[in-house]
């Protein structure tokens, strides 16, 4: 149970993260470093919705994964998987915050995934 519940509170802050990540991008673009010549360059507001949205769906799977739901654990590690992609491609706007969604996530695949060779040991 420790790594579920480790999970489920990593998503569920890493969810409140990107959430706040993205109603940063989209209220104050000025706020985010201007980026000229990446290869992933996207207008800042459009990265606002892509983390508001994800964010939420990562903070629901989390709770999915608190409440014990098998499905919210499969749905979880993808959904961390995509956050780390996105995280890393958000990283020249946002570098700090990027490294701490890409941590988080990456700590909340591991407990996912590690979850049932710990419960038979």
């Amino acid at each position: 149970m420790g790594g579920a519940l480790f999970a489920g509170v990593v998503m569920v802050i890493s969810g409140a993260t990107d959430i706040l990540q993205g109603v940063v991008a989209l209220k104050n673009d000025a706020f985010l470093n201007g980026v000229t010549g990446y290869a992933y360059t996207f207008n800042v507001s459009s990265w606002g919705y892509v983390h508001v949205i994800l964010g939420g769906l990562i903070a629901l799977a989390g709770i999915g994964i608190l409440m014990k739901s098998q499905i919210a654990r499969f749905v979880g590690i993808a959904l961390a998987a995509i956050n780390l992609v996105g995280q890393f491609m958000y990283l020249p706007h946002q570098p700090v915050w990027a490294v701490v969604g890409m941590a988080l996530s990456a700590f909340a695949i591991w407990a996912l995934t590690t979850q049932n060779r710990m419960a038979r040991a």
